[in-house]
């Protein structure tokens, strides 16, 4: 692997993220386990163009493959994967006033909110903030900034559900409080600020999509424009259906209607 020609082929980007994923790809290729055995036997097999490709296409929505809120791992193929930081850097870049609050509530804590003139107003009482074993209940995102405020919640039959459908169960299963946290900013985000995501969710639903036909550059591109579109244009059961039919094995034969749907419901 070669540091040097990654960094010049990277020159046009921030020298400080550029720098910090070269560090990171480093610590890919030497990290090892107890034993002493490598942990990403995988990464002695990607390649330089590979990898620059996948840090150009985060870099599009101006975050970065850093090792924290955006890594890198393997199935079948090199993969990013996006923590909830990543999407909190979403927001702010656009929105550098916003404030965050996403937390779990465990069993036996007490959680009440109430929206009030568009004021989220809410409280969430920590019971037992230092017991050892903790069963999550649900957990919470609230986001204000001048678009609004917003808050989102999923329980433990939501949780079941994203987990049962995961394709990364191996991630959920060692980091469930990471991906509970995740999953429940991802929703708010997806929910209220769908034109600053929508570039993140094609590339992080990949993620979740590996064990599905291979879309060509012409679907994901039709997916971008379908999360595009705004709630008041197009219902959530028809912003699926279509997806669904982007993504369907059969797309040649649904291409030309879905073309001629986007471009009236954009006009």
């Amino acid at each position: 692997m070669n540091y040097n020609s990654i960094k010049t082929k990277l020159e046009k980007y921030p020298p400080i993220q550029v720098g910090i994923f070269i560090t990171y790809l480093k610590q890919l290729k030497t990290d090892k386990d107890k034993e002493g055995v490598l942990k990403n036997k995988w990464f002695a097999y990607a390649k330089e163009d590979e990898l620059i490709e996948l840090f150009e296409k985060v870099a599009k929505d101006n975050i970065y493959i850093d090792g924290d809120s955006v890594t890198l791992s393997y199935r079948n193929k090199v993969i990013l994967t996006y923590n909830y930081q990543a999407y909190k850097n979403l927001v702010l870049n656009i929105y550098p006033e916003t404030i965050f609050d996403i937390q779990l509530v465990y069993e036996g804590d007490e959680f009440f909110f109430k929206k009030s003139s568009g004021k989220i107003i809410y409280e969430h009482t920590i019971t037992d903030p230092f017991a050892t074993k903790k069963i999550i209940s649900g957990a919470y995102c609230i986001i204000k900034n001048s678009r609004g405020e917003f808050l989102e919640t999923i329980n433990t039959e939501d949780i079941a559900k994203m987990k049962a459908v995961a394709k990364t169960k191996n991630i959920w299963n060692e980091w469930e409080s990471e991906m509970v946290l995740k999953s429940v900013i991802k929703r708010s985000c997806k929910r209220h600020f769908k034109d600053i995501v929508v570039h993140v969710e094609v590339l992080d639903n990949e993620t979740n999509d590996l064990d599905k036909l291979e879309l060509t550059e012409e679907q994901n591109n039709l997916l971008e424009r379908t999360e595009a579109l705004l709630p008041e244009k197009i219902k959530d059961e028809t912003r699926d259906a279509l997806k669904d039919r982007i993504k369907s094995k059969n797309f040649l034969q649904y291409k030309t209607d879905i073309l001629n749907y986007l471009n009236k419901i954009e006009a």
